[in-house]
């Protein structure tokens, strides 16, 4: 009678299985030194992985990729190469303490499914949060550093298997912003791999932001796999002059990587001086948030748009003082 009972309950927990508490352990690290622009230092994370799938023993870092790793066992693929995929992420700064985990959360959820959802400056408290509420499909990685100020990637596990996560540390300026965070991933349906980034870079100051976008340059010339790179990078690009700052300017030098510029050229943040507030956006027509791709990825289809909500701008004490965009790829 015991195994009857037990069977049926194992099975149920199979099932819901999903975004767990085992993604941001209770061992935390916490540094509490911060940079000179008020950037964090960082603070690390310990991270498991649960994959429900087929496994298989060929998981686990490549170092020739760099930065920190944390290894995950691979899903046995059946690669169709014949199929076309289609991959949709989206790409959010939901500032962290100037905004309202739940209202977050509930705003995420509104704004519908994704393959990948790679989000900054979250509050490692907060991550299982965000990822319960797109659902029991979806799991997620937190980034080690940034203490307040984290980089997530959620992935859903029905199009996406993940194969290992792991940090750029060398880009971490004297360590004292956010080490860019890249989760490997498999399609599910074709087999194709690609590297997923989420950056936020420095934003006050100009020398350690110029330092981060020539080490990705270098990084993203020797990568042989298809990168997708999303978050806030700080470029300051200007619609009206279509410039960006130094930065920028040093990030797009020999096209290694390609900007997918939105449909339509939207802002992305919204700022008005807390010391002499005028209820306007100081920098208005401009952007702060990106999509680039590089490698075997500059050959795909892609398509980015600038999420315009009711009442997002100007934002308060619960909302992002930034605007969600979502890209899409697609290829074979």
């Amino acid at each position: 009678m015991l195994k009857l009972l037990f069977f049926p309950l194992a099975l149920s927990l199979l099932i819901f299985a999903g975004c767990s508490d085992s993604k941001t352990a209770d061992k935390t690290e916490a540094s509490t030194a911060v940079g000179d622009d008020g950037d964090v230092i960082g603070g690390h994370v310990e991270q498991t992985e649960h994959l429900e799938a087929t496994r298989d023993s060929s998981g686990g870092s490549n170092p020739a990729l760099g930065g920190s790793t944390s290894a995950g066992d691979a899903v046995v693929i059946k690669p169709n190469k014949e199929v076309r995929f289609s991959l949709k992420f989206l790409s959010w700064n939901v500032e962290s303490e100037g905004s309202d985990p739940e209202t977050i959360a509930k705003q995420i959820a509104e704004l519908g499914n994704y393959d990948v959802i790679a989000l900054t400056e979250v509050l490692p408290q907060a991550a299982l949060r965000f990822c319960k509420a797109v659902g029991a499909e979806y799991n997620y990685v937190l980034s080690n550093t940034g203490r307040n100020d984290r980089m997530m990637l959620i992935y859903n596990k029905k199009s996406l298997s993940f194969v290992r996560q792991f940090e750029l540390d060398d880009i971490n300026y004297k360590s004292r912003y956010r080490s860019p965070m890249v989760g490997h991933f498999r399609d599910m349906l074709t087999g194709k791999e690609l590297l997923v980034m989420v950056n936020h870079l420095a934003r006050g100051k100009e020398e350690a932001r110029q330092i981060q976008a020539k080490k990705l340059v270098e990084w993203g010339r020797d990568q042989t796999m298809p990168v997708v790179a999303l978050g806030d990078y700080n470029f300051d690009y200007v619609f009206d002059t279509r410039k960006g700052n130094e930065s920028f300017r040093l990030f797009m030098k020999d096209n290694v990587w390609e900007w997918v510029e939105p449909i339509e050229m939207i802002d992305t943040n919204w700022y008005d001086n807390p010391e002499a507030p005028d209820g306007k956006d100081d920098f208005p027509g401009s952007m702060l948030d990106f999509a680039f791709v590089a490698g075997p990825a500059k050959e795909w289809t892609t398509s980015c748009k600038v999420i315009v909500r009711e009442g997002d701008f100007p934002d308060d004490e619960n909302t992002s003082d930034h605007r969600p965009f979502e890209l899409i790829v697609s290829g074979k």
